[in-house]
């Protein structure tokens, strides 16, 4: 990350450039997509997305051939409120859609009745469907696109037991064409007409590519594990094709996880994924697709209402190294008020040269005597709660330098800023308006603990502990 790399060369005293302004207009921003996009069990990563803008104090106007998400359960209704923002829940986005669907290629479905990206930008003037934008208002400065898995594995895999590994050239060919052996692309794939009717309406477009999630549970719908290796080698090729074509390819998988688990470690990465496929999101998962697709626009990470001060900043900064054993503890001063933010900067163990270590390290206990919170980092992850069984992030936290922060945040039900608590790694937010220990446990713990649990090295930079709640810094 920028912040990472600023760090390193700060202290091999280099100079750093200046941080890149946020922007404050995205303009007309279009959601492209199928079920993932559309929302199937959550609003969908567009609801995160949402938010982080607005804490920031981005404009945008979401612009789409429809609105709302698959599951009136888990909709989002057009309108809602966060900071007295309006989201009107607009995208171009449809539970089942293939990207032949879009491009026209095969339109027989009617999921979007029959339109397609020549209809919805009125490249098409007989089109008189109701699937349209109101061009030129609403012609797209922005695209977000994530649409494939379901021309991949939905129409390639699950037949008979043949898996999609058989059958992804096809399936890519139709998406991103063909590639020469001089790496020149054919630029007849479906996704190359999509993009191509959008930079007809719009040169200067942004463009941002999302590949398809790496599905964990490869005992899932049929799929075979040469499955997976066919959809990450799609998905290399998917970020070739979008260089070749100069759009912006998001690896959103770098904050999800590699099934393959060779270079990224993972616990229960099945909590970023619902149980029913393994394949949509939960709203863990939306919330780091959110923060990746902002980092990638400038923006970062959410403020939840909070004001932003460096951890440097704090007054109550101590303990600038803490050698703890498996049996010590060492105790930060007492929290007395309603609100208070806590951080640490710790890196846990050696990463994958024994194997990962997916249940022990550091412990981090913070609490008021009226909400207490607690938060495991383990070699490969952030874990929340007293027993460790929500996972928040997984990553090798064996080489993390990034600040930790949690707030206990009173919140504002009238602005969206729900009660909880809230952690940020670096300036990302990782979990939102999580729940403290259970009341009968709160009582004793009027403080900030730091612990080791099991045998991995822990080692502790500093942590800090203030009065009031507090986003990150950018510059942390």
């Amino acid at each position: 990350m920028n912040m990472l790399r600023n760090a390193l060369l700060v202290a091999l005293g280099a100079s750093v450039a200046p941080a890149a302004e946020i922007p404050q207009n995205l303009g007309n921003v279009m959601f492209v997509g199928d079920s993932i996009t559309h929302g199937f069990g959550t609003p969908s990563y567009r609801w995160p997305l949402h938010k982080i803008l607005v804490d920031n104090g981005v404009k945008y106007n979401a612009v789409g051939v429809t609105e709302g998400n698959q599951n009136p359960r888990f909709c989002v209704n057009p309108g809602t409120l966060y900071a007295g923002v309006a989201f009107n829940n607009r995208h171009s986005a449809m539970s089942s859609e293939r990207a032949y669907e879009i491009a026209g290629r095969i339109n027989s479905s009617g999921r979007l009745g029959n339109s397609n990206i020549a209809d919805w930008l009125g490249l098409d003037a007989s089109y008189q469907g109701k699937f349209k934008l109101d061009m030129p208002t609403q012609t797209p400065d922005l695209v977000v696109m994530m649409i494939g898995t379901n021309d991949t594995f939905g129409d390639y895999g699950n037949k008979g037991g043949v898996g999609a590994g058989d059958n992804m050239l096809k399936a890519q060919n139709n998406l991103i064409g063909s590639v020469a052996e001089n790496g020149t692309w054919s630029g007849t794939g479906d996704l190359d007409v999509i993009v191509d009717s959008l930079r007809k309406v719009n040169p200067r477009m942004r463009i941002i590519i999302l590949p398809i999630p790496t599905w964990h549970d490869a005992r899932r719908n049929n799929n075979k594990a040469d499955d997976f290796a066919a959809l990450m080698a799609y998905n290399e090729n998917l970020k070739k094709w979008a260089d070749a074509k100069k759009l912006e390819f998001v690896d959103i998988n770098e904050v999800l996880v590699n099934p393959s688990r060779e270079d990224k470690p993972g616990v229960a990465e099945v909590q970023f994924f619902h149980a029913v496929d393994r394949l949509h999101p939960t709203v863990q998962g939306d919330l780091l697709i959110a923060a990746k697709v902002a980092e990638a626009l400038g923006v970062p990470g959410r403020t939840v209402g909070l004001p932003r001060k460096a951890v440097a900043d704090f007054t109550l900064v101590t303990i600038p190294t803490v050698p703890l054993t498996r049996t010590t503890a060492a105790p930060l001063p007492q929290i007395s008020c309603p609100t208070f933010t806590a951080s640490v900067n710790c890196s846990v163990g050696n990463g994958a040269t024994e194997g990962w270590v997916t249940n022990e390290g550091l412990r981090f206990t913070m609490g008021n005597g009226e909400n207490t919170g607690v938060i495991t980092v383990t070699e490969s992850s952030v874990l929340w709660g007293e027993k460790a069984d929500k996972v928040l992030y997984c990553a090798d936290m064996s080489a993390n330098q990034q600040e930790l922060r949690v707030a206990y945040v009173t919140g504002d039900a009238a602005t969206g800023y729900t009660p909880g608590f809230y952690v940020w790694l670096g300036e990302h937010l990782i979990g939102e308006a999580l729940p403290g220990m259970a009341p009968e446990l709160n009582g004793h713990v009027k403080g900030v603990f730091l612990s080791r649990r099991g045998t991995p090295e822990v080692r502790v930079k500093h942590a800090a502990v203030e009065s009031g709640a507090y986003a990150p810094s950018v510059a942390e």
